[in-house]
């Protein structure tokens, strides 16, 4: 009778330990991370949590494997617009996009949990990319082409985040991951500078002063492209939290 009794208790102290387990092994978010509960000021409170987090996650973290946001660091970024008048190739590498993060602020939010859809507007009073550019093509039927140092700056953008999200369980618990994130771009200004096109350095400053007088049109063909590199990046750095904090952890309700 002992040994039942006692084999039932060593049963029941696995199940208990193995049950600690589980919960253990669920992430909360980062420290200092406000939290926000489902209710009718959600969206509301998702508008200031956000704003926090931001600030919080400049410089990164090692927990969630997130690498410092300021400057972020961007192996690569491939720019494609086919239609006339833009027919054009740009490649950039080993990208440093500057005051993205320290100058953004979250606007609003809209979201429908149930659907797992998140939009959101943002404004960011500056974002600077300086890096590495390989470009061919042409634009209104100029030929352009090059390859060297280039520094492309967004003013005043204002920016709309649509996040598309699929349920996941781990371990019994429910988890969300991004299966797509859609970004939008609307700068008031774009300024360029490409060294070395036609590796001639008059040709070079002309062009560059016409890609700024004509950045309206130039960037507009241009923006499907950086909106398709910038959602990847931003899929992968939000689904570090996504995949690791229970839905329940996240969205309290």
């Amino acid at each position: 009778m002992f040994r039942v009794s006692a084999t039932a208790s060593l049963l029941l102290l696995i199940v208990a330990v193995a049950q600690e387990l589980i919960v253990t092994a669920t992430q909360d978010l980062p420290e200092g991370f406000p939290k926000c509960k489902r209710d009718a000021n959600f969206d509301k409170c998702l508008v200031d949590a956000v704003n926090k987090a931001i600030v919080l996650l400049k410089d990164g973290n090692k927990e969630f494997g997130i690498p410092p946001l300021e400057p972020l660091s961007v192996k690569k970024l491939v720019i494609d617009a086919g239609n006339a008048p833009i027919n054009l190739r740009q490649a950039l590498k080993n990208v440093k996009v500057h005051d993205m993060i320290s100058t953004s602020k979250i606007l609003r939010y809209r979201t429908d949990l149930d659907k797992h859809l998140i939009i959101c507007e943002s404004r960011t009073d500056r974002i600077e990319m300086i890096g590495e550019y390989e470009m061919s093509g042409r634009i209104l039927l100029l030929p352009i082409t090059g390859h060297g140092k280039a520094n492309v700056t967004l003013v005043n953008t204002k920016i709309e985040h649509r996040l598309i999200g699929e349920p996941f369980e781990k371990d019994g618990v429910k988890y969300m991951r991004l299966k797509d994130y859609r970004v939008s771009f609307d700068p008031k200004r774009v300024y360029v500078n490409f060294e070395n096109l036609f590796n001639d350095k008059t040709l070079s400053d002309g062009m560059n002063r016409f890609l700024n007088e004509n950045w309206d049109t130039v960037f507009n063909e241009l923006k499907p492209g950086y909106a398709k590199s910038f959602g990847l990046i931003f899929r992968e750095l939000s689904n570090k939290l996504f995949e690791k904090v229970p839905f329940d952890t996240i969205f309290l309700s």
